[in-house]
């Protein structure tokens, strides 16, 4: 065991020195002890060209071209200065038949210029070419955490380069050091920033960890290829984890990541990622292989490959202005992979993964895009998803059509399904539109009229129809016609707050009138429609449906009223609305499967309301609640209340809320024992720098119906200014165990280290643990 633990320390550290990322906002703390240049910079070139200023106690000169001077020798040249007890002054050709001029100091040696402070027992210095040599001494980088000794100290190619043997490195503060480098040889170079070790051993304080023949260290923020954060864990559900990501700087627009993932309980992962940008293109390919994945064929003997894998590819491209090229494609090996595996592209919450490819063309009157999607389903109860395959749409504009603005919209796809007995069909869709809009400085008025023509041509129905519990009767061939009429007017009043100066409130009445007639929907099938949830926003949308297969009948009145409160500088402190709409007759689709056609309610059904108050700078509130009297019943509810002093410090408490009969309305097919119960969940979560260099990272979920906790997750950053550790522990539900009728839950201890000083970036990193592997932290404004 001590074997292993002392390979993996090793191996933590040897990473580590690769790091370019920093945490903690100690930045003005560590440039404490740091010099810093504060005289005005001197350029000059070529160098010899610059005066050389020299005092001293005592100066003796002679014919031969040399000159000694002794007695508090104080040197100034350009922005470099030497001091020494005693200096000598050599004139002389050098091989270009040149006057040269170098000096030769003993005797509490000190140099230092914008860049670098050097101190030693003696020194060469060529003032013509900047060229200097330090003898048995020690550095400190100026403006810059930097700083060790060496048996030679050497300046080269107008200070470029600094060169130390037999030398030392630390980003520790003078009198601080907990880790060091040291080397034969240690080249710096300013320019490409970075700090070449031959022969290298690592020191914690006094003691050599390891030794490799080189190393290289980044010195800024330029990218440079080599190893970035390791990352260790240790989970139930995969055991020991250990990370060691590897960037790879190809070109200033190309670059890439590769990372291998040792995972005990399975195998080594590998995982690549590539970035690329290039006119007019961009994009990121993820591609993560796991060979022979002991664990999975353990459970999976029926599976005869047991290789896990996961690609992803992000292409975004505009060309001409007018041409758009657009991919987001996710594949993985098998069902199991984003149960087993986190992964930043994708999580196991959705049950799918999609794969699409667009190409389109928008000018000043068209827009048109060809559309090629496919899902890859992962929950065995989404059987009614669909693929359209291909899906091409053409919109015309036309925004000077008199006093109107006008609109052809069509649309032509086709849709199958994984299933190959489930009905699939070719869809045509089309409407026209045209809208009066009116509008000034306190209000505005929309009248608009559609007419909504969809063609079916359904094939693969006589089985769905003979073996379906439904009581649907898809028909071949369909045709739906349904005009649609909206008007839409909001006022807005305005006046200033009496009680405070510059303050204004704003009063904002809004309603909508909408009317489609009915249409029997119940002979087509299910391709891209569902229903829409109906917050405050919702209210005023003209579908209740997602997509063009349900267009539900609407004969309603919505009606709402916000009102605004701004500061004397426009900044928005608090708003709240509240609305509903009212029914003239009840909505319906004729689908017989759809359980909301069973309600016969009219009058006032669904209510609304959204608030938000920005208490102060660093207090908010924000809130939502949703109520529905077919269900009689409050079916949604969402409230958070942040501090958040900065962006290293907040607080936050949250509650969500669904009504049990709004999850059976809504999700039938869903037969979760923890979501038939309706959600009840409260939220806590938190980042804050604490005493002493320490940072407390937490979240914590609770479902108050269930009566368990949901997700947890507490993480601790001690930071230095020249290394941090990270220890953290998550805990999150991954699914259901039918077995023992219980939540599944992956418990995850998290620890990694880095050194600090290396680059310039010190802001705290809490935020990232913080939203990883659990229920994301979000703003509230």
């Amino acid at each position: 065991m001590k074997k292993y633990f002392s390979t993996l320390l090793a191996s933590l550290i040897w990473t580590a020195l690769y790091n370019q990322h920093a945490l903690a906002k100690l930045l003005d703390q560590c440039l404490l002890g740091i010099p810093s240049y504060t005289k005005p910079l001197v350029t000059v070139d070529p160098p010899n060209q610059l005066p050389v200023y020299i005092q001293a106690d005592k100066a003796e000169a002679n014919y031969t071209g040399t000159a000694l001077f002794s007695g508090k020798v104080d040197i100034k040249q350009g922005n470099s200065t030497l001091t020494a007890d005693q200096v000598q002054l050599h004139r002389q050709q050098n091989d270009k038949n040149e006057s040269e001029r170098t000096i030769t100091a003993s005797g509490n040696v000190n140099y230092y210029n914008n860049e670098i402070k050097l101190k030693g027992i003696k020194a060469w210095v060529n003032l013509n070419t900047k060229d200097t040599d330090v003898y048995q001494g020690n550095y400190q980088m100026v403006g810059q955490q930097g700083r060790g000794d060496a048996d030679i100290m050497k300046q080269r190619d107008n200070n470029r380069y600094t060169v130390l043997k037999n030398g030392s490195f630390t980003t520790c503060l003078p009198g601080d050091n907990s880790w060091s480098v040291v080397g034969s040889e240690i080249i710096y170079d300013r320019q490409e920033q970075t700090a070449e070790i031959w022969n290298a051993r690592f020191k914690i304080g006094k003691v050599s960890i390891f030794h490799s023949p080189y190393l290289q260290l980044p010195m800024g923020d330029k990218r440079r290829s080599g190893f970035l954060l390791p990352n260790f864990k240790y989970g139930s559900s995969n055991g020991f984890e250990f990370s060691a990501p590897y960037y790879i700087n190809m070109a200033p627009n190309y670059d890439a990541t590769i990372t291998p993932n040792y995972i005990s309980k399975r195998s080594t992962q590998i995982q690549t990622e590539f970035h690329y940008l290039t006119l007019p293109w961009q994009g990121l390919i993820e591609f993560d292989w796991l060979p022979s994945d002991r664990l999975y064929n353990r459970y999976h003997s029926n599976d005869n490959n047991s290789d896990r894998w996961l690609f992803y590819w992000r292409h975004n491209g505009i060309m001409d202005k007018v041409w758009r090229f657009n991919i987001d494609y996710t594949k993985t090996s098998d069902s199991d992979y984003f149960d087993d595996f986190n992964s930043k592209y994708s999580d196991n919450t959705n049950g799918y993964v999609s794969q699409k490819f667009s190409f389109g063309y928008t000018d000043l009157n068209w827009d048109a895009v060809l559309l090629y999607k496919r899902f890859q389903i992962f929950n065995t109860t989404m059987h009614n998803t669909y693929s359209a395959v291909p899906q091409l749409d053409i919109t015309y504009y036309n925004n000077y059509f008199g006093l109107f603005d006008f609109k052809f919209f069509s649309q032509a796809a086709k849709f199958t399904n994984i299933n190959n007995e489930y009905p699939k069909t070719t869809r045509l869709h089309i409407y026209p539109t045209i809208k009066l809009p009116m509008a000034n400085h306190w209000g505005n008025l929309n009248i608009e009229a559609k007419l909504l023509m969809t063609h079916y041509q359904q094939k693969n129905i006589e089985k769905y129809n003979e073996t379906t519990n439904t009581q649907r009767h898809l028909k071949n061939s369909v045709n739906r016609i349904l005009p649609q009429f909206q008007t839409n007017g909001k006022i807005v009043f305005e006046q200033n707050i009496d009680f405070s100066q510059g303050y204004t409130q704003t009063l904002e009445p809004q309603l909508q009138y909408l009317y489609i007639p009915y249409r029997n929907q119940n002979n087509i099938g299910v391709y891209d429609s569902t229903i829409l949830q109906t917050d405050y926003t919702g209210l005023f949308r003209d579908r209740t449906y997602s997509g063009v297969d349900r267009i539900s009948s609407a004969n309603q009145l919505a009606s709402g009223i916000t009102t605004r409160i701004y500061n004397d500088k426009q900044a928005e402190l608090f708003n709240t609305s509240i609305g509903q709409i009212y029914y003239f007759s009840r909505p319906r689709t004729g689908d017989l499967t759809g359980t909301w056609d069973d309600y016969n309610t009219t009058g006032s059904v669904i209510w609304a309301h959204n608030n938000y108050w920005r208490i102060s700078n660093q207090w908010s509130i924000h809130s939502c609640v949703q109520y529905d009297n077919r269900l009689n019943n409050l079916v949604l509810g969402d409230a958070v209340l942040e501090y958040r002093r900065d962006k290293d410090r907040s607080l936050q408490l949250n509650y969500s809320y669904a009504s049990t009969k709004y999850i059976e309305q809504m999700l039938p097919e869903i037969t979760h024992p923890s979501c038939q119960q309706g959600i009840s969940q409260v939220g806590i979560t938190g980042r804050w720098p604490m005493i002493d260099h320490w940072s407390l990272t937490g979240a914590y979920y609770y479902d108050t119906k269930a009566n368990l906790s949901t997700n947890q997750l507490v993480g601790v950053q001690y930071n230095t200014c020249c290394w941090a550790v990270n220890m953290g522990y998550k805990r999150k539900i991954t699914g259901w165990d039918n077995s023992y009728n219980s939540n599944k839950y992956d418990n995850k201890v998290i620890f990694n280290i880095e050194l600090r000083g290396l680059t310039n970036n010190y802001n705290l990193n809490t935020n990232k643990m913080l939203s990883s592997d659990i229920l994301p932290y979000q703003q509230t404004f």
